[in-house]
């Protein structure tokens, strides 16, 4: 399973875009946020909190990997470019979008 899908299959050569899912659930009396297919995550007391969390912690995992030359691999992604749009879309538990977050 990979972590990202290309969701745009009309992009030129020159720009894409790749979507990553993360989801909030209850977990042990605060909220757990989870991007499938990574090993990331975010927590807090509300949803909101546990969103922010993960973002922050997206935010620092995607440039580690890019710095590291390693974010095409990570992602599952053979080409990524400078102008490649990273989205991060929160999904509800009944699967209907919730928010999402361009990176």
């Amino acid at each position: 399973m990979t972590a990202a899908q290309e969701i745009d299959p009309n992009a030129s050569d020159d720009t894409a875009t790749v979507e990553l899912i993360a989801r909030v659930v209850p977990s042990g009396g605060q909220f757990l946020a989870t991007v499938d297919g990574l090993e990331l995550q975010g927590s807090g007391r509300t949803p909101e909190a546990a969103q922010d969390g993960l973002v922050q912690a997206m935010r620092g995992w995607l440039e580690r990997q890019d710095t590291g030359g390693r974010l095409g691999q990570s992602l599952g992604i053979e080409r990524l470019t400078e102008e490649t749009e990273i989205v991060l879309r929160f999904v509800a538990e009944d699967s209907s979008v919730a928010d999402d977050t361009s990176g």
